[in-house]
């Protein structure tokens, strides 16, 4: 769990809480632009791509655990539901919502894609928008200069 301790002293643990508040340090918000707090149709896609990637994450805490002790069930089920996900943004990242400046659901989304061909498997295979939009944000030089070794 990410844990950040800001000027004053005061913790914060939570990748959200800590992306927001690096994300407002110099009073420009890139990512988490004050105006989409209350739009919904923006909002539905960020928390469908952290829904995603949590799914990720619990499979790969379950794949850290020592063979005799994985729950196939879990894993199953998140395999699941990073498919049921990448199938439902195979129709979404055409959005303009999608598009554009980098704001949190498409960097979330990127990082769920990435951590799962990491892991279990690419999950822009047979789904070429989502392929094509993945391909895209890729190339930023942001993410390029941020590729795990």
């Amino acid at each position: 769990m990410p844990f950040l301790i800001d000027d004053a002293g005061i913790g914060m643990e939570d990748s959200q809480l800590i992306c927001a508040y690096l994300d407002s340090l110099d009073g420009k918000p890139r990512f988490h632009d004050p105006l989409r707090a209350s739009d919904w149709d923006y909002l539905r896609l960020e928390y469908a791509a952290r829904n995603m990637c949590e799914g990720i994450c619990v499979w790969g805490r379950e794949m850290g655990r020592p063979d005799n002790e994985r729950s196939p069930t879990v894993l199953a089920h998140e395999v699941a539901r990073a498919r049921r996900m990448a199938d439902f943004f195979e129709d979404r990242v055409t959005d303009p919502l999608m598009q554009g400046v980098p704001c949190m659901a498409r960097l979330i989304l990127a990082v769920a894609l990435d951590m799962a061909k990491r892991g279990f498997g690419d999950l822009t295979n047979g789904r070429p928008r989502l392929a094509a939009w993945m391909r895209s944000i890729s190339n930023l030089p942001s993410m390029q200069r941020t590729v795990p070794s």
